[in-house]
């Protein structure tokens, strides 16, 4: 009985180590999509050189980041925002809004059991 174990043991690890960067079908990160195809991985018809340079152009553009992670390669990366504003304007809009705390459709925190109240209809 040991004997057979071990056997099916070791025929199972070597499956399964063959089946990784040489095969033509690889399991998904997520389990939930089952296999997926990878045609180029039935010959070596990407080079070495070919490998490392796509993945220094993915470092340089951020998508190694949510590659490495199991996300697509068309993973949208979403560009940051752009600033508009200076730090004085910011600055000055944020003491106007202490002086007059009244949001753009009339509502005033006035704290505590009060809370948001239509600045309009105070004394």
């Amino acid at each position: 009985m040991k004997i057979r174990t071990a056997i099916l043991v070791a025929s199972l690890a070597a499956s399964a180590t063959a089946s990784f960067a040489t095969s033509v079908y690889h399991a998904s990160p997520s389990q939930e999509e089952g296999v997926s195809l990878a045609p180029d991985h039935l010959g070596n018809a990407v080079s070495r050189q070919a490998v490392e340079n796509t993945v220094l152009a993915a470092q340089k553009d951020g998508s190694l980041y949510w590659i490495s992670r199991g996300y697509p390669a068309t993973y949208p990366l979403v560009p940051g925002p752009k600033l508009t504003k200076t730090r004085q304007q910011v600055l000055d809009e944020l003491q106007a809004a202490k002086r007059n705390p009244v949001t753009s459709d009339g509502m005033r925190d006035l704290g505590g059991e009060a809370g948001w109240v239509n600045a309009r209809q105070l004394p």
